[in-house]
């Protein structure tokens, strides 16, 4: 089984019961013990001076994890390795029970607030997670995870990171020592509890390590999906799941009959059940509890084709639900806890439920050891077979690839998708034995489940009928489905990758020291790429593409967008970048963890907090360095001498110039390798209700009050959602009351009001 133990990456939505609870999402914010804080008496068992650059902790609050044998459990992965029913390993993990209640430091501000601090250490290790239950926060409560060295901060997660189930996966942060960081302040209702129950330590470096990027053949014969003629829109149906913070694995986004953007992740059961190969079967709850560690990478994909990029990490989503869980088949349908933001741009594939998926040509799209998205393909038709003992799969349930014309798997792969000739998926790898073999692949076989064997069973709630048709149409096929086919996300770029342009770090010449874009000894701090476009379109984000970096860790490096007719003029907004990733492990649940920018460059998006509306014409994108941090921008090299300018500096004494008259001794016409997200501006696609008669609810901006018409007859639920699909707010209108106030956001923040009110869905935008 071609199943990875990778633990690389995390979001946020996690999927422990059926209950609809807030996603996994980190809110942003600096932990305090990182920033200046107020003058004053310290108070309570930790009474030690701190600041920017020091703790509290002393040696109250550090929990050492014992030594464990590295070279037993290398030795034993090594034989899994060559099992092709085993995963890729790469964490150890350590049951505890660190209770915030018990033995932690703690710190009491001037102003009342309550600062806990966890020091988790774990000798040799390259990073750290764990996994927080008990978990419950209560408003105004803040939770952060960074390393002791302060370059990798993950967090904030707060009141709306709450679940039913009291979990909260984190993902790795990057060293052999890391702080858990947990403030809440005078006259919070309750007080905010969680228990450290796993640690992971990683033993493979798997932040720093790339798959693929070692020179080595492990991972020749495999072109990335990106950079083959494979439809996109199957690329950007295919996804990396990390699982229980130490196992990773592909999976698929699937379509339903209702084209309802339902987030379905086809994937496999073993993913989930490491000892499914020696036929032990698992309860319900096992898989309820083992789906929410689930983490979801969207995009994770070779940016530039022949690069060494690393692709962007930071679209994730955490947790799933099981909904489909068929052991003897391998087959897995689990389901987000939220649909895809809009920014992500996820295509939902369609699938295929007879026989005629086996002939004509095929593809597969994967994950191998948590590497960036890999293609393969076999121009052939597909055996039925039987794979392993019968006493673990039913006989004849999967298909048989008998050599791959192009690629292969690998551990890793396990769950990921097989595309009929129609680009419907037939089927999910169980395993094989398929290598890359120099620049080929070498002919063995791979087994993937045959998915229609699966569409009815003698179990209507464990069938993928019940959820993948749910108004029994009867259908055997499904197209795929674009939610955002009627508005695509572009992403422009002045640079041609296709027509021979190439990334290009330019650098000061001496005497001069740095980066010709970027921290230097001159004085310049704010570099800027220049757009044009011909009608107004709304920015979601902005991609960098970023050369190795001395540290993770990214701050002290604002992104702004401008309007102008010649040159950056009007600021319209102002984002912090600092790129992360989500991570999982049992003792702290899901977190954010600052990307590895050390050993590769790297794709990175940053979100903005609300869409910006831009007008045609000229905008900019600038990236500004705020404090000492040594960062630059991939700059153009140009294929074409007659191309454009469109890079600019903001020179402290002249403003802003072009590049192409900056520093005239090493001055170059160049573009900066920045590509921002847009669509054509248009109202949001949530239908409002006109008029009092149908709409139930109206708010008042003003007074930041929610109303309904009459009295609720029953406790209502309400969401509020940014324009990206991020949940902002969720409230609650009791029953016999008529409203509630939200919180207060800036003026002319826009939200869409979701509820449910007499068994009907509700939605609406309002204007704060």
């Amino acid at each position: 089984m071609k199943r990875s133990g990778l633990f690389f990456l995390l979001l946020n939505l996690f999927f422990l019961s059926c209950t609809v609870v807030s996603a996994q999402i980190s809110h942003g914010g600096k932990p305090f013990f990182l920033q200046k804080l107020p003058p004053g008496p310290l108070k309570g068992e930790a009474e030690h001076h701190y600041g920017a650059a020091k703790s509290p902790l002393g040696d109250f609050g550090v929990f050492e994890m014992p030594v464990f044998d590295l070279d037993s459990v290398m030795q034993e992965d090594q034989l899994n390795e060559g099992n092709m029913q085993r995963s890729y390993r790469f964490a150890h993990k350590f049951f505890t029970k660190i209770e915030k209640r018990k033995n932690v430091a703690l710190t009491v501000l001037p102003d009342g607030t309550k600062v806990w601090q966890i020091n988790i250490r774990s000798k040799g290790a390259y990073s750290i997670n764990v996994l927080l239950t008990d978990f419950e926060l209560p408003p105004g409560g803040k939770l952060f995870v960074y390393s002791e060295d302060h370059a990798h901060v993950i967090g904030s997660f707060d009141y709306r990171n709450n679940s039913p189930e009291k979990i909260l996966p984190i993902q790795p942060v990057a060293g052999e020592s890391i702080i858990i960081e947990y403030s809440e302040p005078d006259g919070a209702p309750f007080e905010g509890n969680f228990t450290v129950s796993e640690v992971n330590h990683d033993y493979r470096d798997f932040l720093r390590r790339e798959p693929g990027n070692d020179g080595g053949s492990v991972f020749s014969c495999m072109p990335d999906a990106l950079c083959s003629e494979i439809d996109k829109n199957l690329v950007r149906s295919t996804v990396l799941l990390m699982i229980d913070g130490s196992i990773a694995c592909s999976g698929v986004l699937v379509n339903n009959t209702e084209d309802d953007g339902t987030p379905y992740i086809l994937t496999a059961v073993h993913c989930l059940n490491s000892e499914l190969e020696n036929g032990t079967y698992k309860d319900k709850d096992y898989y309820i509890t083992h789906s929410g560690t689930v983490i979801t990478f969207f995009n994770y994909n070779r940016s530039v084709c022949g690069s060494q990029l690393k692709g962007t990490e930071e679209m994730t989503m955490a947790e799933t639900y099981p909904r489909t869980i068929l052991e003897k088949r391998d087959v897995a349908l689990l389901e987000l806890r939220e649909k895809p933001p809009v920014y992500y741009d996820a295509y939902y594939a369609g699938w295929n439920m007879d026989e005629s998926g086996r002939t004509g040509m095929h593809v597969n799209l994967h994950h191998p050891s948590g590497a960036i998205k890999k293609y393969g393909m076999v121009e052939a038709d597909l055996s039925v077979v039987s794979f392993q003992s019968p006493k673990i799969f039913e006989s004849e349930s999967h298909w048989r690839v008998s050599g791959w014309t192009t690629g292969s798997t690998y551990p890793g792969s396990s769950g990921s998708p097989l595309f009929d000739k129609n680009g419907r998926v037939v089927g999910t790898l169980s395993g094989g034995a398929s290598e890359c073999k120099n620049s080929a692949p070498n002919g063995d076989f791979d087994y993937f489940t045959i998915l229609h064997k699966s569409w009815e069973t003698s179990e209507a709630d464990n069938q993928l009928k019940t959820y993948l048709d749910p108004n029994n149409k009867g259908l055997k096929q499904q197209a795929g489905m674009d939610p955002n086919k009627e508005n695509p996300l572009v992403r422009l770029s002045n640079m041609d990758f296709s027509a021979g342009d190439a990334l290009d770090v330019k650098t000061m010449e001496p005497p001069n020291t740095g980066y010709v874009y970027g921290s230097s000894n001159w004085d310049t701090n704010e570099f800027a790429e220049e757009f044009t476009i011909d009608r107004a379109v709304e920015a979601f984000g902005v991609y960098l593409f970023v050369p190795q970096l001395p540290s993770n860790g990214v701050t002290g490096v604002e992104i702004s967008i401008y309007s102008g007719a010649i040159s950056p003029a009007n600021l319209l907004q102002t984002q912090n970048f600092s790129p992360q990733y989500l991570d999982y492990s049992k003792s702290a649940g899901f977190n954010p963890k600052d990307k590895n920018m050390i050993s590769f460059g790297t794709e990175s998006f940053v979100l903005f907090d609300e869409p910006v509306k831009i007008d045609k014409g000229k905008f900019f994108i600038s990236y500004k360095i705020t404090g000492s941090v040594s960062f630059c921008v991939y700059n153009a090299k140009f294929a074409d001498a007659n191309k454009p300018n469109t890079a600019w500096v903001k020179d402290p004494s002249l403003g802003w110039i072009q590049a192409v008259a900056y520093l005239p001794a090493q001055a170059v016409k160049t573009s900066l390798a920045i590509q921002p997200l847009v669509r054509n501006t248009k109202t949001d696609s949530l239908p409002e209700i006109p008029g009092r008669k149908d709409d139930p609810f109206f708010f008042d901006s003003a007074n930041r009050i929610l109303s309904l018409w009459e009295p609720a007859n029953e406790a209502v639920s309400v969401n509020i959602y940014s324009l990206t699909g991020v949940l902002m707010e969720k409230i609650q209108i009791n029953k016999g009351e008529k409203s509630a106030s939200l919180t207060g956001k800036n003026k002319g923040t826009v939200g869409i009001v979701q509820l449910i009110l007499f068994n009907n869905m509700y939605s609406k935008k309002i204007i704060y």
